[in-house]
């Protein structure tokens, strides 16, 4: 298996054209606002009284925005999101930006002039996303992609994913072909340009930028000889796994093997960003803890009031390395809820006291967690916990399933953001995903876009209907149920 180390096109024209886009309007519209609600007189000296405050405005909304997830590609699944995320996060940008800087006594600013911002802000960002979508339907920020491939199927599933998105960044030209399946054998929407013999001559006369891989194992590193020339002269190379990682934002585990792994982790940067990581957990933990104290007692106080039992629930969690470690949460069930072993969930659970729910529902419940990340059991961000009983069981299903404890267990994680909770056991793979490529692309960066993703999160509740039951239970039903594990789930170290 030829492994393809790509980091993705962070900085790609369509990413500058939004990025530099919204500094423009988020610029613009404050300074419009002045001058709207102040007039022209007024405005000016008014800007140099308080420009600081301007530009910490735009820095809020930035943040909110890349937080927000207004730069990743969207796929079908979440079109809608992409339809409305731009409502959706500039309002919670808006509503940020009043509270930090408009609430004062003072009021560095007046009401009118971040009104008047706010609604500038909401409609030209909306404009701008849907004038972006125009332009990719007319072909603008497309890289021209040529399809290497030996054989139909693998060659439709690349083409799949590429479906998935509806913004994707490549436009397919046509094929070259190794192997012996005919041609007429490959889609017909997409013209075969010729043999990989050709490949060369292909990519200089259609002035291809891109190079998209659907080949078997075998047949990848036949071909090196010829990919090296095109990767030297600046030609991009992506196979299934690479394309899954910048599109989707996760490592598709049926693509996959301890080769590829072993260079993903060879390239990965957690060695250099533990001790950032562990510097921010502790300050990030300590600050939490000041709100967080208060909020526990008063929680706890009601927890007692209302149910009997104890206010803090302990439970063992697998942590880094596979060492077992004793989790605290808040407790949100009736005391005795296990009493007979772990039991199917409902959507409307029983178990799950009133108090509970309000708890779950704004995520109240995890705060004691600041106490096993100050005891560095746990970081702020990285794969959720599970029990000991049950990640045997997953690791039996799932292939790599362990590979998610190599680094610390998180409060909050890229799974969590992306794919927040699930009821069987193809959810659990897929969450591997999104952890697998948490691993590989490990930053400080991304730390905190996931912890400010949270918190848009927390806000908005973009859940699924069952997330605020325990996972645990539905897998329990799950394995109880399916005595064979789910083969279509372990791969054969290849791409099919």
């Amino acid at each position: 298996m030829v492994v393809i180390f790509h980091r993705g096109s962070g900085w790609s024209k369509r990413h500058l054209f939004l990025t530099l886009g919204d500094w423009l309007i988020i610029a613009v519209s404050q300074f419009a606002a002045v001058f709207l609600r102040l007039g022209l007189a007024n405005g000016g000296a008014y800007l140099s009284q308080h420009i600081a405050t301007l530009i910490s405005a735009v820095v809020i909304y930035m943040l909110v925005f890349y937080a927000g997830g207004m730069y990743e590609p969207p796929t079908r699944a979440r079109r809608v999101d992409f339809d409305f995320l731009p409502l959706i996060v500039t309002a919670m940008a808006a509503g940020l930006t009043g509270l930090v800087l408009y609430t004062r006594p003072q009021m560095t600013l007046g009401r009118g002039i971040w009104v008047i911002s706010s609604l500038l802000i909401l409609v030209l960002t909306y404009g701008l996303r849907h004038m972006f979508m125009i332009m990719v339907k007319r072909g603008f920020f497309l890289r021209r992609a040529l399809l290497l491939c030996d054989h139909p199927d693998r060659a439709a599933d690349l083409l799949g994913l590429l479906e998935q998105s509806p913004v994707s960044p490549y436009h397919v030209l046509g094929l070259v072909v190794c192997g012996t399946v005919p041609d007429h054998a490959y889609p017909r929407h997409l013209s075969v340009f010729g043999p990989a013999r050709d490949l060369h001559r292909v990519v200089e006369d259609w002035n291809v930028s891109s190079l998209l891989l659907a080949v078997s194992p075998m047949r990848s590193h036949e071909l090196l000889p010829q990919l090296r020339p095109l990767r030297y002269a600046g030609i991009e190379i992506m196979d299934y796994v690479s394309l899954s990682e910048e599109l989707a934002r996760e490592i598709p585990l049926g693509h996959i093997n301890d080769e590829w792994l072993m260079t993903a982790a060879l390239n990965s940067s957690v060695l250099q960003i533990r001790k950032i990581k562990r510097g921010m957990d502790i300050a990030v933990s300590l600050l939490g803890l000041i709100p967080g104290i208060p909020l526990m007692l008063v929680a706890g106080v009601l927890i007692r009031l209302t149910s009997p039992g104890k206010a803090i629930f302990r439970q063992t969690r697998v942590g880094l390395g596979g060492v077992p470690y004793v989790l605290y949460k808040l407790r949100t069930m009736q005391s005795d809820a296990e009493a007979g072993g772990a039991v199917w969930a409902g959507q409307q659970d029983a178990r799950v006291t009133a108090v509970g729910y309000f708890l779950r529902k704004w995520r109240l419940d995890e705060l004691p967690q600041l106490f096993n990340i100050l005891k560095g059991e746990m970081s702020l961000v990285g794969p959720r916990p599970e029990r000991p009983e049950f990640t045997e069981k997953l690791a039996a299903f799932i292939p790599f399933y362990n590979e998610r404890h190599l680094v610390q267990p998180g409060l909050t994680g890229w799974a969590q953001v992306r794919y927040p909770y699930g009821a069987s056991i193809e959810s659990a793979a897929r969450k591997l995903q999104f952890d697998l490529y948490y691993i590989k692309n490990m930053s400080f960066l991304l730390d905190i876009a996931i912890l400010l993703r949270t918190f848009k999160t927390i806000l908005v509740g973009l859940r699924h209907d069952e997330e605020f039951l325990p996972i645990e239970d539905k897998l329990e039903h799950w394995l109880a149920t399916n005595d064979h594990p789910a083969d279509h789930l372990h791969n054969d170290g290849g791409t099919p």
